[in-house]
């Protein structure tokens, strides 16, 4: 290859590279239209392997966000890792990603421990299944509860009664509240 033709080809391989960086940038799910969503933080939605602590309670305002509530009624959702399968369909999802959004916008399944804790006396836990969609804009849990992701508002399934707001919670210090409070032998 003669060389005053390598420089042109290094500069269209940097174009394309750049390009189609660009286009996975903008595909991605740090897209500005979710980043005032609840569980979405600076590098987009809940990463597979992490864990994350919400309490629900009834109120006209989210709970604080900054511990366990020490008594009264409210309901602890811990958002456990991805399952192995869920994780392994993330490398898919985010190469299908560099070309459209829908696949991560559409959301993911993942376990969920729930504490339904009532006048303070903590329940053992149950383990279910939830949703993380940013559209429609929701964490769904299969106990018949859901989440808006853009109020913070927690109620029933299928945009049923208002039962009250969310917020998550220090993960560290809630998993040493429920080594503490809950029943001997019941882990998120």
């Amino acid at each position: 290859m003669p060389r005053y033709r390598r420089p042109f080809l290094h500069a269209a391989v940097l174009l394309a590279g750049l390009l189609t960086a660009s286009g996975a940038a903008r595909a991605q799910v740090n897209d500005p239209r979710f980043a005032n969503y609840f569980l979405v933080g600076q590098f987009g939605e809940v990463c597979t392997m992490c864990q994350v602590a919400v309490v629900c309670q009834a109120g006209d305002a989210p709970p604080p966000a900054d511990a366990v509530p020490a008594g009264g009624d409210f309901t602890l959702y811990i958002l456990n890792t991805r399952t192995f399968w869920s994780q392994v369909s993330t490398i898919w999802e985010w190469f299908i990603s560099n070309f459209s959004s829908a696949p991560l916008v559409s959301g993911h399944d993942r376990p969920v421990t729930v504490y339904a804790v009532s006048g303070g006396a903590w329940p053992a836990p149950v383990e279910r299944m939830a949703h993380l969609s940013l559209e429609p804009a929701l964490l769904t849990i299969d106990d018949g509860h859901e989440i808006d992701r853009v109020e913070r508002r927690w109620q029933r399934s299928g945009g049923g009664g208002a039962l009250g707001y969310c917020a998550r919670l220090p993960l560290w210090d809630t998993l040493e509240v429920i080594a503490a409070r809950a029943p001997q032998g019941a882990k998120p």
